[in-house]
């Protein structure tokens, strides 16, 4: 093995712990460059590993040619001796499509994958590295900034996240591997596509290399994320059962870096992306000592009386 791709792909599964010798994977495969490249390493190093490899691909539906790319998907897992399953979608009659397919791969993975199994996912550095930069477009923090992590919710993991589209592509041409190319990729009205293929080759061309450091600098937030998580789950215990009320010392309200405790009442509003100024209002006031009450962006209230704040649930 002297490929360097095929090298970081098996140090980053290893060094992190992603997918464990012997235990059960899924590889969501869309038949796109980066799903294939993602089939194509997990094959090659599968029974080194011991893996229990199978493919899942999920057909959204959204496209008259979705049908024909999941039996090319198919034919790819049968050519691997892989089994397959098929999962179909249908778009939401209201709300963010967006939204709705994320929450049902999610759903998905999780069935899939049952007790024991992990959902290995194609994401590369040039996901997260454009979801770092659609994020300051829109304004962020530190969560927003730190993107996509190599571990995902529940079973999903990422053993890509350290290698980027281009990097991939010419391995697969290197193997001789095809893939699909999906034409809505091509849309530019989308924030996404406009930032991968119109800003991105220019912030490429002005720093070469900048795709892989802004992957870094997103992952180097993640940690302050993880670090701003575990004060904040300190400073704010969790509601009693059958309570929707939340008790915060004064006091050690007071003591909180500025940061952490605006973390607190934006975690309280639902995160919302809109209401900053209001949460500094609100900061003031708990600070000034008065007592009374204020009623913060998604409707949680917080009621100061003496050295105790309550944070209500809306009923």
């Amino acid at each position: 093995m002297s490929d360097p791709v095929e090298l970081s792909f098996v140090r980053t599964v290893k060094s992190r712990e992603l997918l464990p010798e012997g235990v059960r994977v899924i590889a969501a495969v869309s038949g796109g460059s980066d799903s294939m490249a993602l089939l194509h390493l997990l094959s090659s190093f599968g029974d080194h590993m011991g893996w229990d490899l199978s493919v899942l691909h999920i057909d959204h539906g959204m496209r008259p040619e979705s049908s024909e790319e999941a039996e090319v998907v198919r034919r790819i897992a049968a050519e691997n001796g892989l089994p397959f399953r098929l999962r179909k979608l249908s778009p939401p009659e209201t709300g963010s499509v967006e939204d709705a397919f994320s929450r049902a791969r999610q759903a998905i993975y999780e069935e899939e994958a049952g007790t024991e199994g992990l959902v290995a996912v194609g994401h590369t550095a040039s996901d997260r590295a454009e979801t770092v930069v659609m994020r300051l477009l829109e304004g962020s923090g530190p969560r927003g900034l730190s993107g996509m992590g190599f571990v995902g919710v529940g079973p999903v993991r990422r053993p890509l996240l350290g290698l980027t589209r281009g990097t991939l592509r010419d391995y697969l041409q290197r193997r001789g591997v095809d893939w699909l190319e999906d034409r809505s990729n091509l849309d530019t009205s989308l924030l996404r596509n406009k930032v991968r293929l119109e800003l991105m080759p220019v912030l490429e061309e002005a720093s070469p290399g900048c795709t892989e450091r802004i992957s870094s600098t997103a992952e180097l937030l993640g940690s302050w994320r993880d670090y701003m998580d575990r004060e904040l789950n300190a400073l704010l215990p969790e509601r009693e059962a059958g309570s929707d009320v939340r008790i915060v010392s004064r006091h050690a309200y007071r003591e909180a870096h500025r940061a952490l405790r605006l973390m607190v009442l934006w975690h309280l509003s639902g995160r919302p992306r809109k209401g900053l100024l209001e949460m500094e209002k609100t900061d003031r006031w708990l600070m000034s000592g008065k007592s009374g009450s204020h009623l913060l962006p998604g409707g949680e209230s917080v009621v100061a009386d003496g050295e105790e704040l309550r944070f209500e649930s809306p009923s």
